[in-house]
């Protein structure tokens, strides 16, 4: 089929909802009107998105595809999670046939970030589909967490000018939830 040995992760489905609500960012913000109600929607859609990439974790359920070339391994590593369940995973034969792996032939891992096969599986190419959050609610969502993006949200809006770096208090009330890959 191809020589590629790249892989490729792709968002399908977004979370249905945000962490926090326009309401709770505003009475943090100390904002009354609803003149900045547009730019603080957006601040929290970004700060969720830099506090998932910055962790590495999905916040709320969400569902991700991710496709590997020629995997040869009985553990594939997701590189976002946690994965809470796997859709499918199909796989592609090198002459472009496709079929469905059963269910009964593998398992998430503990943590959630891996896919653990009961043998070795050597194929063109794997896609894996599955469902990945922290948290099912809003409510589930650590208040840490939270409290970062609330941050990071003030910085946003604070400098509209320009692309501003995660700031250190948002970094350091998701450190305890960052997932360090070596």
């Amino acid at each position: 089929m191809s020589d590629d040995t790249s892989s490729s992760l792709r968002l399908v489905v977004a979370p249905i909802a945000e962490p926090l609500t326009l309401a709770q960012a505003k009475t943090f913000l100390r904002i009354e009107h609803n003149a900045d109600d547009e730019p603080i929607s957006r601040a929290i859609a970004a700060a969720r998105v830099a506090a998932e990439q910055y962790m590495r974790s999905a916040l709320l359920v969400q569902t991700w595809e991710y496709t590997v070339a020629r995997p040869k391994s009985s553990k594939l590593c997701l590189p976002f999670g946690p994965a809470q369940t796997v859709a499918s995973i199909t796989l592609t034969a090198e002459d472009g046939t496709t079929s469905t792996m059963n269910a009964a032939n593998y398992r998430l891992s503990v943590d959630g970030f891996a896919v653990l096969f009961k043998q070795v599986v050597s194929i063109e190419k794997m896609t894996v589909r599955y469902a990945a959050g922290i948290a099912n609610m809003t409510a589930d969502i650590p208040t840490t967490i939270i409290q970062g993006m609330l941050h990071h949200i003030t910085v946003i809006l604070e400098n509209r000018g320009g692309d501003m770096p995660l700031p250190m208090q948002a970094m350091d009330c998701y450190a305890p939830f960052r997932r360090i890959a070596l």
